[in-house]
C-alpha cells in the first residue's frame, strides 16, 4: 500500500510539471530531488519497478531565460509571467527586449510592447532578434511553437536599406509579409525619400518583392510609379538586369546607354553584357569580365564594338564608321609563383574609337596607346633571369602601329670570378672584378593599324639578337681617390643587310591598278635599295673607360648668432673613354654610293634600319669632367630640444657641371657644358634648372658649325638652352600650423568674439602649382631669336562646407594667352543622396555631366542625369 502511495505522488508531480511548464528565470534541466523518493527499493529483491516520465506535446521544449528590472509576476492560474521594465526574454536563437513582456505558457506566445509617456512618446521600443536578424516594432506577438509572429510598425534593416511596415506578419521560414510599408536607404527617422508600397514580401538574404510602388521625395508624392518592385538584398554576387541610362543627343537622337545583363557566375568570375542604342541607328555593344583567384591572380577583360552613324542616309555627307576596342589587365599574385611573374596591360583599338564612343575627356585627348604582356622568371640554381614580352605601341593620329613580338631577354647578375670562396680579411682589389652579361632577341614590325593582322606585318618585320657584356671594378688610391675601370662590349646579330646602288637610266614600269586598268610609271635616275639575306655580326661597342672620383669639403664656422656653420661639398670626377672607329674599312660596316648624275657619293651603313641600329662611326678618345656641388647650413635654436637644438638646412640640393673633350675627333672636339641644379625654398617650393652652353657657333639657320663662339661673337660660350621648373603645393592644414602661434592673445580673442568680421581661412583646401619655362636661343634667316615655351598648370580642391566639395584642374596657355583645358568637379553630399557636376567648359572637347543619385548601390538606378559631350556641343 505504501508503495502505491509513492507512485501516486510521483504521477501528480509529473502532471503539475507539464501544466505549469517553466516557472523560473533559468529553468533547470531536471527537477530537483524530492524529500520523498519516487521509487524506493523493495525489501524483496524483485525486478525494478520503473515509470517513464513523458512531457505533454504542448510543453515548451527549449530552455527559456528571462529578466526584468522592476518586477516579475507569476500568474499560476492563467499560466502567465509578467515582466515589467527593461524586460528581456531569450529562447534558442530568439530574443526579445522591450519595456514590458507577457509570457503565456498556455498559448506559447510572447507579447512585447513599448512604454508610452504622458506626451505619447514611446520608450524601450521592442526589439526582436532571430537568426542574426534584428527587427524594431512598437508591438510584437510571437509564438514559440509555430515560430510565427505579428509586428506592428516594424523597422528593420535589409541590405543597405530600411523597411518600415504598419503591420507585418512572419512565418516559420522567417519570411515576412506586410502592408502599408515603405523602403528607403535613408537612415533618418524621417527619411528624405521613400518608396511606398501597399503590399510587400521579404525573403531573407534574397530579395524584397512588392506590389505597386511610388517614389516619395520629402513627403511629396511624385508621378513615378512602378507596377511592382524588386529589391535584391542578397549578399555576394548575383545575376541580374542592368538598367540603362536614357537621354537625348542632338547628333544621335534619343538613346539608352549601359543596359544589359550581369552574370555573377561564382566568386571567381563574372560577366556583364551591355549595349548602347540611338534612334539615328548608331549602336555599341560591350562584354566585360572580371576574374580573381585568391593568392593566384586577378584581372579583367573588356571588348567593345560599335557603329556610329552621322547625317541622313539620303545626303552625301552621311557617314557610317565601325570601331572596336580591347582592354585586358592581368596581375599575378606574388605568392603564386615566387620565382616567376606574369602580367598583361593591353589597350588596343581602332583609331576612331575614342572620338566616337569614349565620353571621358582624358581618353578623347589621348592619341597614343601602349600594350604589353610580360613573363619573368628566375632560372633556379643559376644567376640568370629570363624575360619574355610582347609590346604594341599605337598612334591613333598617324594610325601607325609598332609591334614587338616576341622579345626574349636573358640577364646574368654580377659575378665575381676571382673572389675567394672563403673570405679571410679584407677583399683584394682583383676580387672586386665583376662581370655582367645580357642577351636580347627581338622581332619588330611597323605597319598601319589596318595591316596589322596581314602578311605585310610579317614582311616588314626586322629581326636581331644583341649581346652585351661588361667587366668593372673599383678601388681606392691614396685612400681618398676612388678609381673605377670598366670594359664594355656589345655586338648585334642581323640576318639581313642593306645594299644601295645608283640607277643612271630612266626606266618605265607598267602597274596594274586595283580596278584592273594599267598605267605606266616613269622612274628617273635614282638610288635603289636592296635587301640581302644572310647572317652578319656587328660590333656596336668596344669601350674601355676609367673614372677617378674624390670628395672635397669646405667649412665656414660662425661663433655668434643662430648660424653655426656652412658646409660646401664638392665631388669632382674625371673619366677617360676610348672606342675605335667602326666606320673604317677594317670593319666593313660602311660603304659609299653615288647619289647624283655628277658623280657625288654618300656614305651609308649596311645595317641601316636594323632593329638595334648601326655601329657608330668615328673614333672616341675623350676625357670627361664632372663637378657636383651641395651646400648645407647648420643652425642652432635654444627652443628646439631635439638634436641638442641643431638643425641642418639644405641651401643648395645640387649644382652639377659636366663636359668632355674628344681628342680623336677631327673637329668640334669640345662637348657643350651642361649644368643642372635644384633647391627647396621654405621647405615648400621646389626649383629645378638645367641648361647647356655651347663653345661652337651656329650658322644663319641655327645649325652648329666648326667655328668657335669666340671667333664669331667674342664669347667664350654660347647659351644653347635653358629650362626652369617651379612646383609647390599648399593646403589649409599647413597654413593652420603656420598661423597657430601667430597673433597676440588680444587679437585671437577679438577674432573669436567677432567671427563675421574676419575671413575664415580654416576651410579645408589644397592647391598645387607647376610652372615650366624653356628658352632656346637660335638663328633663323640670319636673325637671332629665342624660342620661348612656358606653361602653368594648377589643380586643387576646396571644401566650402563639410558637404560641398569643388575640385579643379586647369592651366594657362601663354602662347594663346588664355586658360588651358579646364575641368571642374562639384560634389554636394545630400545625406542619402549626392549631387555630382563634372564639366570641361573650355576647349574643343567640352562636356558636362550632371547627376543626382541615391548613394546606396542597391538603388543605383534611382538617379537623374543630364549630360552633353563634345560631339553634341560642337
Amino acid at each position: 500500500m505504501k508503495k502505491k502511495l509513492h507512485i501516486l505522488a510521483a504521477l501528480l508531480l509529473c502532471i503539475c510539471a507539464n501544466r505549469l511548464g517553466v516557472l523560473a528565470q533559468n529553468l533547470p534541466d531536471a527537477a530537483p530531488p524530492d524529500s520523498v523518493a519516487l521509487v524506493r527499493p523493495d525489501s524483496v529483491k524483485n525486478a525494478a519497478d520503473t515509470i517513464q516520465l513523458k512531457f505533454a506535446d504542448s510543453a515548451i521544449k527549449d530552455k527559456v531565460t528571462y529578466s526584468a528590472r522592476d518586477s516579475i509576476v507569476y500568474d499560476v492560474t492563467n499560466q502567465k509571467i509578467y515582466l515589467y521594465s527593461k524586460a528581456k526574454i531569450k529562447q534558442a536563437d530568439m530574443a526579445v527586449s522591450a519595456a514590458d513582456i507577457v509570457l503565456d505558457y498556455t498559448q506559447k506566445t510572447i507579447k512585447a510592447a513599448a512604454r508610452t509617456d504622458s506626451l505619447g512618446n514611446l520608450s524601450d521600443i521592442p526589439v526582436f532578434t532571430e537568426g542574426g536578424r534584428e527587427f524594431q516594432s512598437d508591438q510584437i506577438v510571437y509564438n514559440f511553437d509555430t515560430r510565427k509572429g505579428r509586428l506592428t510598425h516594424l523597422v528593420t534593416q535589409e541590405g543597405d536599406g530600411y523597411l518600415r511596415g504598419e503591420v507585418v506578419k512572419k512565418n516559420e521560414n522567417n519570411e515576412m509579409f506586410g502592408r502599408n510599408a515603405f523602403y528607403t536607404t535613408c537612415n533618418l527617422e524621417h527619411p528624405h525619400f521613400k518608396i511606398n508600397v501597399n503590399k510587400v514580401k521579404i525573403i531573407p538574404d534574397k530579395l524584397i518583392v512588392s506590389g505597386p510602388a511610388q517614389l516619395i521625395l520629402e513627403d511629396v508624392p511624385t508621378p513615378l510609379f512602378l507596377p511592382f518592385g524588386i529589391f535584391p538584398i542578397a549578399k555576394g554576387q548575383r545575376s541580374g538586369i542592368l538598367l540603362p541610362a536614357y537621354g537625348y543627343s542632338p547628333n544621335r537622337g534619343f538613346y539608352f546607354q549601359g543596359g544589359g545583363y550581369y552574370f555573377g557566375f561564382n566568386e571567381y568570375v563574372d560577366l556583364a553584357l551591355t549595349g548602347d542604342i540611338y534612334t539615328n541607328g548608331s549602336w555599341r555593344v560591350n562584354a566585360a569580365s572580371g576574374y580573381r583567384k585568391r593568392y593566384k591572380f586577378n584581372g579583367n577583360v573588356s571588348i567593345d564594338y560599335g557603329i556610329n552613324k552621322d547625317g541622313d542616309r539620303i545626303t552625301p555627307t552621311y557617314t557610317e564608321r565601325s570601331n572596336f576596342f580591347v582592354r585586358w589587365l592581368h596581375t599575378q599574385d606574388a605568392k603564386a609563383r615566387p620565382n616567376s611573374t606574369f602580367s598583361a596591360n593591353v589597350s588596343f583599338g581602332s583609331s576612331g574609337y575614342n572620338r566616337e564612343f569614349e565620353v571621358r575627356n582624358t581618353s578623347v585627348l589621348t592619341n597614343t596607346l601602349s600594350s604589353s604582356i610580360n613573363y619573368n622568371a628566375n632560372i633556379v640554381g643559376t644567376p640568370l633571369r629570363m624575360a619574355i614580352s610582347a609590346r604594341l605601341d599605337q598612334n591613333t593620329n598617324t594610325q601607325l602601329v609598332n609591334l614587338t613580338l616576341p622579345s626574349l631577354r636573358v640577364d646574368m647578375s654580377r659575378q665575381f670570378p676571382f673572389a675567394r670562396k672563403v673570405q679571410t680579411g679584407g677583399a683584394r682589389w682583383y676580387e672586386k672584378i665583376g662581370i655582367t652579361y645580357s642577351m636580347r632577341a627581338e622581332a619588330r614590325s611597323t605597319v598601319t593599324d589596318s595591316l596589322l593582322f596581314t602578311q605585310t606585318a610579317l614582311k616588314n618585320a626586322r629581326y636581331g639578337i644583341e649581346h652585351t657584356a661588361a667587366t668593372s671594378t673599383n678601388f681606392n688610391l691614396f685612400k681618398y681617390i676612388n678609381i673605377s675601370p670598366a670594359i664594355n662590349y656589345a655586338e648585334a646579330w642581323y640576318f639581313t643587310t642593306t645594299q644601295k646602288q645608283w640607277i643612271p637610266d630612266t626606266t618605265y614600269q607598267t602597274i596594274t591598278l586595283p580596278n584592273g586598268e594599267t598605267t605606266v610609271e616613269t622612274l628617273l635616275p635614282r638610288i635603289e635599295t636592296l635587301t640581302n639575306n644572310g647572317f652578319k655580326r656587328a660590333v656596336k661597342q668596344l669601350n674601355s673607360s676609367i673614372n677617378l672620383t674624390t670628395k672635397l669639403f669646405g667649412f665656414l664656422n660662425f661663433s655668434k648668432g643662430k648660424i653655426k656653420a656652412i658646409r660646401h661639398e664638392v665631388t669632382p670626377s674625371v673619366s677617360l673613354n676610348f672606342q675605335p672607329d667602326f666606320g673604317t674599312d677594317f670593319w666593313n660596316y660602311y660603304r659609299y654610293v653615288q647619289n647624283n648624275a655628277k658623280g657625288d657619293s654618300a656614305r651609308y651603313s649596311v645595317f641601316e634600319g636594323a632593329i638595334f641600329g648601326a655601329p657608330a662611326g668615328g673614333a672616341v678618345g675623350s676625357v670627361g669632367f664632372n663637378l657636383n656641388n651641395t651646400l648645407q647650413m647648420k643652425t642652432f635654436s635654444a627652443k628646439d630640444t631635439t638634436n641638442n637644438g641643431e638643425k641642418k638646412i639644405n641651401l643648395l640640393d645640387r649644382l652639377n657641371f659636366s663636359t668632355s673633350y674628344n681628342f680623336l675627333a677631327d673637329s668640334m672636339r669640345w662637348a657643350p657644358v651642361n649644368f643642372s641644379g635644384g633647391l627647396t625654398l621654405a621647405r615648400k617650393v621646389q626649383v629645378n634648372l638645367s641648361g647647356s652652353l655651347d663653345p661652337y657657333a651656329i650658322d644663319n639657320n641655327g645649325r652648329s658649325i666648326a667655328q668657335s663662339q669666340w671667333q664669331q661673337q667674342k664669347q667664350l660660350l654660347r647659351p644653347a638652352g635653358f629650362n626652369l621648373t617651379v612646383a609647390t603645393q599648399f593646403s589649409s592644414k599647413e597654413l593652420e600650423t603656420l598661423t597657430a602661434k601667430s597673433g597676440t592673445e588680444q587679437e585671437k580673442e577679438e577674432v573669436q568674439n567677432n567671427p563675421d568680421a574676419f575671413m575664415n581661412l580654416n576651410i579645408p583646401w589644397r592647391i598645387s602649382l607647376d610652372y615650366t619655362l624653356s628658352l632656346r636661343p637660335t638663328r633663323r634667316n640670319g636673325q637671332d631669336t629665342t624660342l620661348v615655351t612656358q606653361s602653368l598648370n594648377f589643380n586643387g580642391e576646396v571644401n566650402l562646407t563639410p558637404k560641398w566639395r569643388i575640385a579643379f584642374n586647369s592651366g594657362y596657355d601663354f602662347a594663346f594667352k588664355k586658360l588651358a583645358r579646364t575641368t571642374l568637379d562639384i560634389t554636394r553630399d545630400l545625406h542619402c543622396w549626392e549631387m555630382l557636376l563634372t564639366l570641361a567648359p573650355t576647349g574643343a572637347y567640352r562636356y558636362y555631366v550632371f547627376t543626382i543619385r541615391v548613394k546606396s548601390a542597391l538603388l543605383q538606378d534611382l538617379k537623374l542625369t543630364r549630360r552633353r559631350f563634345w560631339q553634341d556641343l560642337n
